[in-house]
């Protein structure tokens, strides 16, 4: 039939599919890219464009915004470049970023790895006004980083998911392994997570999930329905895990939080937008748009009203 319609001078048009037919013949929805631009690990010494002081946050923040990232996930730190969990280190870049960048999803940390205590953790938690943020990372269970354990018991889980509830802050639910990814439908069912989630999948630390394509896609699998999925590969499987998932109609995180180099064999350094512009190009050649900030704010259940 398509050939004779092309035979025929015909357009051809997709038509619509339900969810079990694979893209492109169901069509790609507009690719989110969430930029994690400094994190808690990298310093400067050995990531020279990394940022960290107030100004650089924002400047980069806004440089990936223009490059296509519609989420940032942001990180403070101190003097010393050392992470900072203190409310007023985010209040001092998150308003800021939200007058340059409109509409940008604005996500904080809530990490374990340094900070075990929940009022730390959750301190962040307590901003308001043009400085609350409209999401903030919650890791479903403890893991081992190659050096360090990061610490989050059942107890901590739900309290961080009963605070942001709270304070009208959604997850960014953070998943490592399968048993985090079947731990969201038990917090979905105790009314704890709301639909739809988003959950970054982070493949290939040496103690979690491995970065193969049998692992993203069975960590997708075990996801509760109505969860916006990202992938982010570690270290030198940031690029493979990023092209799976514009290629199988997901999302991405990418950024120097996960990844110092733009090619990781040659360990030529990157930059932040220069990370989110590599994965605007695969989603050029995939057929896909980039997201905008409504649609972003829209697959997320965000409020849009922040936009005018």
């Amino acid at each position: 039939m398509f050939a004779d319609n092309q035979e025929k001078g015909a357009p051809h048009k997709l038509e619509r599919h339900g969810s079990h037919v694979p893209h492109p013949l169901r069509a790609y929805s507009p690719l989110i890219i969430n930029a994690a631009i400094t994190g808690m690990v990298p310093r400067r010494a050995r990531v020279p464009d990394l940022p960290v002081t107030t100004e650089q946050i924002i400047e980069d923040a806004k440089r990936c915004f223009a490059s296509g990232a519609t989420i940032v996930h942001l990180h403070a730190r101190a003097a010393d470049e050392s992470p900072e969990w203190r409310r007023e280190a985010y209040e001092a870049f998150i308003p800021q970023i939200r007058a340059s960048c409109p509409g940008i999803v604005v996500c904080v940390t809530t990490s374990g790895r340094t900070f075990g205590e929940l009022d730390q953790r959750s301190d962040v938690l307590k901003l308001e006004g043009d400085a609350r943020p409209d999401m903030a990372s919650l890791t479903l269970g403890s893991l081992n980083f190659r050096d360090v354990a990061s610490v989050n018991s059942p107890e901590i889980i739900r309290n961080l998911a009963t605070r942001m509830a709270e304070a009208g802050i959604r997850p960014e639910l953070e998943i490592f392994d399968t048993g985090m990814a079947y731990l969201a439908h038990a917090l979905r069912d105790e009314g704890l997570l709301a639909t739809p989630m988003y959950a970054n999948l982070l493949l290939g630390s040496i103690n979690t999930a491995p970065a193969r394509m049998r692992d993203l896609a069975h960590l997708i699998d075990a996801l509760p329905a109505e969860t916006v999925w990202a992938a982010a590969g570690i270290g030198a499987f940031q690029l493979a895990m990023n092209a799976l998932a514009v290629f199988a109609g997901g999302h991405v995180r990418t950024g120097l939080e996960d990844n110092p180099y733009f090619d990781y064999a040659t360990r030529s350094r990157a930059d932040n937008a220069q990370l989110v512009l590599r994965i605007a190009a695969l989603a050029a050649t995939a057929g896909r748009t980039i997201s905008t900030p409504e649609e972003t704010r829209s697959a997320l259940g965000l409020p849009v009203h922040s936009l005018a």
